[in-house]
């Protein structure tokens, strides 16, 4: 199985939508899409923007996506004791600031700190993992546990296939062709693929970024049959912006983005 997450276009979010060059955006990711074989099915957030986004390829498509609220953006704010004005409480920390606090490290730990429960983060990264875990289930994953990122599933190796060293080939036995497509926003993408993974969410906030409308593929290792895990294959990829020779929006990024 692949999980493949989808920002939303160049935000305009006055308006709860995406702007002009977010439509342009979407267009020409909606053309990358239909050249996609084998896609599952589509889920998206509640949020104009998103929903926006994945529209033009719906149409061009012909499918529909499921919405999920639990897919809405991380959009707590507070007030900065500092400046007096409003900032998001995830990713709008300045770097001597999420540094200084170690359980911003700790995957268990890192929305104890006096911010994070006082806009109760926690509470909603949790519905957001919820949500998430009982989608796989659909699809016949189940996770082992809340702390360890192992899914139960049903078997694609028989144990002489797992037997074998096989992972330096180039080629890999297709597991579960199954793909899901996810169009949300960069703060709860990667608040899923922390839990994914085993990393504080805040690590991945402060230290990642994501292009609008990029590409970012996870998929299933199954070393074991019937245990699988995911892992980061492609992370930000917008290479239908650069074929459309269109530019890379920053939006969310405190600087310029290098389009190589």
């Amino acid at each position: 199985m692949h999980l493949i997450f989808i920002r939303h276009g160049d935000p305009d979010y006055r308006n709860n939508t995406v702007t002009e060059k977010g439509r342009r955006e979407s267009e020409l990711l909606a053309k990358r899409i239909a050249g996609w074989q084998g896609i599952t099915d589509f889920y998206v957030s509640p949020y104009g923007r998103a929903q926006d986004t994945l529209k033009p390829a719906l149409e061009l498509l012909n499918r529909t996506a499921e919405t999920m609220p639990w897919l809405r953006e991380f959009d707590h704010h507070i007030i900065d004791p500092r400046t007096g004005k409003e900032r998001s409480v995830c990713w709008d920390w300045l770097p001597r600031d999420h540094f200084a606090e170690k359980k911003h490290f700790d995957r268990d730990k890192c929305f104890r700190t006096g911010t994070f429960k006082k806009a109760g983060i926690e509470g909603y990264y949790r519905d957001v993992c919820k949500g998430f875990d009982e989608l796989l289930a659909r699809y016949d994953y189940t996770r082992i546990d809340a702390r360890t990122p192992i899914y139960n599933c049903l078997p694609h190796l028989s144990e002489e296939e797992a037997a074998l060293d096989s992972h330096l080939a180039a080629t890999q036995k297709e597991l579960d062709p199954r793909r899901l497509v996810f169009v949300c926003h960069l703060g709860v993408m990667f608040a899923i693929i922390g839990y994914l993974t085993g990393i504080s969410p805040v690590q991945l906030w402060q230290g990642f970024f994501v292009a609008p409308t990029s590409v970012t593929v996870l998929g299933a290792e199954e070393r074991v049959p019937g245990e699988v895990v995911f892992r980061v294959q492609q992370l930000g990829d917008v290479r239908h912006l650069a074929d459309g020779e269109e530019g890379v929006s920053a939006s969310g990024f405190f600087g310029s983005c290098l389009d190589l």
